[in-house]
């Protein structure tokens, strides 16, 4: 395990976290299925990092239901009805056995900053499930409070929405980042940086879990890392990243 790993899970067990080591996918997966009860309903709140892991289909494949509004639209149901369909499944995701997410990032002193567009994400992390379960790959490390919203607002979020918006075909958003690929911190109706939430100790009444798995997961890189180590993360990302209708 690396010495930043080490430090961070161990900063995040001082807070009353649990802080857990995954050295592989396989390795995560076995840990989130043993944290889950078999009869346990899940939330999940949009996480490309753990669609990377292909967790849900294993939650799924042994009776697990999960609670996922974040998938294609189905070709036989119309728009609205498709609408009305997923916004039962977010706010029935928002209050049940369990919560599965990731992160925007993590510091190296055990705080777990996000940015959301409509909170139910980072709401579930903290609220109306008595277990919470956070997937993180090592790239979303970062050494401090002030790296981890650098890097949310000059990486992560631009490129989100330019991924989703522009290379991908997704929704357009008439927003600054979309346009320029920098934050702008905008006030367009379509922003998706609305929430900001840090999770500073194990929330009351939540027993959350944070897996650390030592590989890159999600969307996040330093600017300063290799280009080969970026556009794989990128090219993973897009393999997976839920796009909105």
């Amino acid at each position: 395990m690396e010495e930043f790993i080490a430090r961070t899970l161990a900063a995040l067990r001082s807070r009353h976290i649990g802080g857990l080591f995954a050295a592989d996918i396989p390795t995560a997966n076995r840990k989130i299925l043993e944290l889950i009860p078999p009869d346990a309903l899940v939330g999940f709140g949009d996480s490309t990092a753990a669609r990377q892991l292909g967790v849900l289909a294993d939650l799924e494949a042994r009776g697990t239901k999960v609670l996922n509004a974040f998938v294609p639209k189905d070709a036989g149901i119309d728009g609205e009805e498709f609408r009305q369909w997923r916004e039962r499944i977010v706010r029935e995701a928002t209050l049940c056995d369990c919560f599965l997410t990731g992160t925007n990032a993590l510091t190296e002193d055990g705080r777990l900053v996000n940015v959301d567009a409509r909170g139910n994400r980072v709401a579930g992390m903290f609220w109306g499930h008595p277990l919470a379960i956070v997937v993180v790959g090592k790239n979303k490390i970062v050494p401090t409070l002030e790296e981890a919203f650098a890097r949310i607002r000059n990486v992560i979020a631009p490129t989100h929405f330019r991924i989703r918006s522009g290379e991908l075909g997704g929704r357009k958003r008439k927003t600054p980042c979309v346009a320029t690929g920098v934050c702008g911190d905008c006030r367009s109706p379509e922003r998706g940086c609305n929430i900001t939430t840090i999770i500073e100790g194990r929330p009351a009444g939540t027993d959350l879990h944070v897996i650390v798995v030592d590989q890159d997961l999600g969307l996040g890189w330093d600017p300063s890392w290799p280009g080969e180590r970026i556009a794989r993360i990128r090219a993973q990302y897009k393999k997976l990243v839920w796009l909105p209708v």
